[in-house]
């Protein structure tokens, strides 16, 4: 009892230091369990084992403290001369609770509730049905109890708890007779409680640093920045000493009022927001279509910063200095960045926002993570560099000449959830003329006899089983369109296909633009430009998924574009292939 009573200035510390709202209020708990006899002359406490039951009713005064008056009773147990007896006992104690959860949590109104109990009593005692003399044990008919428990509680709703408590109790020598001395009992019990009688006014106390920002922030951030700025105008409205009326009616004029109170405005909530800017940036996004940083704030609307693509490599969010940053503050304590100065020290390269009055900052629609176009920047260029590499060693063995171009190229396509595909496409271009020699040859379709074709498919090859690979995921989402063509030239006997792919019924394929559906067998051949077209753009996904292994555990989409020009000519017979990475950023 004295441990408990000592505790209590650490529960008034717990509760000044509560974040919840706590209630003062009453309940009342039945209770059902098992009575341990102790020094009950049984070797063990388990071999006169009893049921108990109990119930108790108290108060909850705060956070920490409780006080409760119970009653247990039944049978109890004991053992004399290697015989089982038992006697009616009940017992009324008195008891303070210690909620040792709210104590060192911090929290006025935890859900799981650990608590120490401490009381006193008074056992009122049976008959002991002995039916032997013996002067150890005579049937004294009340004795004293104190007690200490430790009891877990967890709320299932407002009303009701349910509960855990075992209690030992020491009474006096009467409790078994003289058979030993410190007589002592334990209880396990069970329990349901109803809690009742809330207070209607949570129970807070509040802190110094409450009082003091109560005292301090009775108004809202927004309401002081124009208390200010009212007291600034009040002082500046005054007309001055030796200051005509003319020369005071056109320093007040309500042009200059306006821009008077504006420039106040910007000037206090600038004071008011701090070092805002910096503290709360959330993260940059980049439109390569309009050459557009955005940078994103945790609780203020964004702004945008005119930067070229080039610039895009040499910026790190973490390093960006803003400076002589000017803010204004709205009606529900919103801030708003008017206009500021970036520097990115890398490259010493600065920027300026000027926020346009009455005109959206940023539109939405186009951005992608900085971080992503930076990626795509130092993949663009790995993707050059093996395009040039293939297309040197190709040139040394002299099977290609500055007359052929191969195009390599990746791009990000926002999406409108914030995330982004990524698009890296392949092809090339002969001249006129030297197609035949570099290209596909009139009526032949495997990409491993064109020069051009064989080296796009090597940098296709290379470029996703190395920094492409990370994009090459098993169950993520790809779509690869294969784009196969020819020219006008028509084809007047039939050219043999030697089912190389396999049959090829009823493809779904884009001719021109224009959805349709294409065979070509081993038996009939290839009797049309468009299936010639078809079977050259088949060749292409062959080499891919035999080369590119990691690509098959994806999830593939595969479209096929047939391009058939109106024109005659070599240069007109090519193929390209464009990988969409959905959700890669």
């Amino acid at each position: 009892m004295g441990a408990l009573i000592s505790l209590l200035p650490l529960s008034m510390k717990s509760q000044e230091a509560g974040k919840d709202d706590f209630s003062s209020h009453f309940f009342v708990q039945p209770q059902a369990g098992i009575h341990l006899p102790y020094n009950s002359g049984a070797s063990s406490p388990f071999k006169v084992l009893k049921p108990a039951f109990g119930f108790n009713a108290g108060a909850w005064i705060a956070p920490v403290v409780g006080t409760r008056i119970g009653a247990e009773f039944l049978k109890s147990g004991m053992e004399v001369n290697d015989q089982k007896y038992s006697f009616d006992y009940c017992t009324i104690d008195w008891d303070l609770l210690l909620n040792l959860s709210a104590l060192f949590s911090g929290s006025n109104n935890p859900r799981g509730k650990l608590y120490l109990v401490g009381g006193v009593g008074l056992i009122k005692l049976g008959d002991k049905d002995i039916q032997l003399t013996n002067q150890l044990v005579h049937n004294a008919k009340a004795t004293h109890n104190l007690r200490a428990g430790l009891g877990f509680e967890y709320r299932l709703a407002k009303p009701f708890s349910i509960s855990a408590e075992y209690r030992h109790n020491w009474c006096g020598d009467d409790f078994y007779g003289k058979l030993n001395t410190n007589d002592m009992y334990g209880s396990l019990m069970v329990g349901l409680t109803f809690n009742f009688g809330f207070d209607k006014e949570p129970y807070y106390t509040p802190t110094l640093q409450d009082v003091e920002r109560a005292a301090t922030n009775a108004l809202s951030l927004y309401e002081q920045k124009e208390a200010e700025v009212n007291r600034r105008m009040d002082i500046w409205m005054k007309r001055q000493s030796g200051e005509s009326r003319a020369d005071f009616e056109l320093r007040t004029s309500s042009d200059k009022i306006a821009s008077m109170r504006l420039e106040n405005s910007k000037e206090v909530s600038t004071n008011m927001a701090g070092n805002r800017i910096t503290t709360n940036l959330s993260g940059l996004q980049y439109n390569q279509s309009t050459g557009t940083l955005r940078a994103n704030f945790t609780d203020m609307p964004s702004i945008s910063l005119n930067v070229p693509y080039s610039d895009v490599s040499g910026i790190d969010t973490k390093n960006l200095k803003f400076s002589n940053t000017v803010y204004d503050l709205y009606p529900g304590d919103k801030f708003e960045v008017l206009y500021t100065e970036v520097l990115n020290p890398a490259t010493g390269k600065s920027y300026t926002f000027i926020k346009q009055r009455d005109v959206q900052t940023v539109q939405n629609t186009g951005f992608v993570p900085l971080q992503a176009v930076q990626q795509n920047i130092i993949n663009t260029n790995s993707l050059q560099a093996v395009r040039d590499r293939t297309v040197a060693e190709a040139k040394n063995r002299q099977v290609l000449s500055d007359n052929t171009t191969i195009n390599v190229a990746s791009e990000l396509i926002p999406l409108t959830n914030g995330k982004a595909d990524y698009k890296v496409s392949y092809n090339y271009t002969v001249k006129e003329g030297f197609s035949v020699k570099e290209d596909f040859a009139p009526g032949k379709y495997d990409a491993a006899n064109s020069p051009a074709s064989t080296a796009m498919l090597k940098i296709i090859n290379e470029s996703l089983n190395t920094d492409f690979a990370q994009y090459v995921k098993a169950g993520k989402p790809v779509t690869i369109k294969y784009t196969g063509s020819a020219d006008a030239t028509p084809i007047r006997s039939k050219i043999a296909y030697n089912g190389k792919y396999g049959d090829i019924n009823d493809q779904p394929v884009n001719i021109n633009g224009k959805a349709d559906k294409l065979s070509v067998t081993s038996r009939d051949g290839i009797t049309s430009n468009e299936q010639l077209s078809l079977v050259r753009a088949r060749s292409v996904r062959d080499y891919i998924m035999t080369n590119v292994s990691q690509l098959k555990n994806s999830k593939i989409t595969e479209s096929y574009d047939i391009e058939v020009s109106d024109d005659k000519g070599s240069q007109f017979r090519r193929v390209a292939v464009e990988f969409i990475f959905h959700e890669a950023y």
